[in-house]
């Protein structure tokens, strides 16, 4: 079964960060019944400019179909080593499945989509930069739409979001205090220049870990103030982001620190040989299991165990806690690295 873990990918395939990545995604997207829209809303397919697609069998035997595409993508990704045809194959479900709803407009559904398929065009010498540069992308896109929105500019956008459409009591409290429509016109602006930032910092590596604090700063006090995660776009947002971060190579047991059962557990469960086992007996104890926890964080077990923590808190409505555990993570794991994120992933021997 060494073929099945992601750090053993061979060949022309993606480097082991995007592996992990769409195979965490796509586990996310099973457990928490995101499909694509397949056409379903909107009265039957719309393809204006492809007809073939919408002569192509009913509408329901045509939905059917790109469902199977979808399923049989996300199989190949999690039980094969074609995680290049598996992405595609799920990008172009996604894709198809967004164009032929004539009443769905959803970034959330496109930037997941676009995750896969920028997998499937990546390898290792692309790396990861495909992602690193959708992401760019999208914040830049989103950006000069609200430029020249002078709703953006003057706090109406803002007002209509919060006030109008959520009645979001905690924000409406807190924009009683300063003059009318001025809190919302410092957000609007503060959204605008975040997301510029964002996309800049982006351009380098070496800026990567900086733009995921701002990204933190611009995404998690809508999600905690509007109580939604976009569909899957929360999710595949941190597992785009992830992908580039810096890897270890080996994790190494320290058995003054570390569980010596939790490291023999997760040894048992990895099978890359990554990890090098506690020498000696050690006491137990809580500390040493979240020590440990924490310093394996990287281990495919470990983010297995997050991903499905995660759906669980996202299906529940437990996003508070879904907040302090994607901040946690940041401040743990991915900031430390801001002194090496100018490194490119490593391919091999991680």
């Amino acid at each position: 079964m060494r073929h099945l873990n992601p750090f053993y990918v061979n060949g022309k395939a993606v480097v082991p960060e995007l592996v992990l990545a769409v195979r965490m995604l796509a586990i996310y997207l099973l457990l928490t019944g995101e499909f694509p829209f397949n056409g379903n809303q909107g009265g039957g397919r719309f393809y204006p400019l492809i007809e073939l697609l919408g002569q192509i069998g009913t509408d329901a035997q045509f939905n059917l179909g790109v469902r199977l595409l979808f399923l049989s993508g996300i199989g190949m990704l999690l039980f094969s080593r074609f995680v290049r045809l598996g992405s595609l194959f799920v990008g172009v479900a996604f894709v198809t499945g967004l164009l032929s709803c004539q009443i769905c407009i959803s970034v959330a559904h496109l930037f997941t989509g676009c995750v896969f398929l920028c997998t499937a065009l990546s390898n290792r010498v692309t790396g990861t930069d495909l992602i690193r540069f959708q992401l760019a992308v999208l914040y830049l896109g989103a950006d000069l739409n609200k430029v020249f929105d002078p709703d953006w500019w003057d706090g109406a956008s803002m007002e209509t979001l919060l006030v109008t459409k959520h009645q979001i009591t905690s924000y409406m409290k807190a924009a009683s205090v300063f003059p009318k429509g001025l809190l919302s016109q410092m957000m609007g602006i503060g959204v605008i220049v975040l997301q510029i930032s964002i996309a800049i910092l982006l351009l380098r590596r070496a800026s990567v870990i900086y733009a995921m604090f701002l990204a933190l700063l611009l995404h998690l006090p809508m999600v905690l103030l509007m109580q939604m995660t976009f569909g899957p776009f929360l999710f595949a947002l941190v597992t785009a982001y992830g992908s580039l971060l810096t890897w270890p190579r080996r994790l190494v047991c320290d058995s003054r620190l570390h569980s010596s059962v939790l490291v023999k557990w997760l040894i048992r469960l990895g099978s890359n040989e990554q990890m090098s086992p506690c020498t000696g007996n050690t006491r137990e104890s809580p500390i040493r299991w979240l020590r440990t926890g924490v310093h394996y964080m990287a281990h495919p077990a470990m983010l297995l165990s997050m991903t499905v923590l995660t759906a669980a808190m996202v299906r529940y409505g437990k996003l508070i806690p879904l907040t302090l555990l994607v901040v946690a993570a940041y401040w743990l794991y991915a900031w430390p690295q801001r002194k090496r994120a100018i490194q490119a992933p490593l391919p091999a021997g991680l």
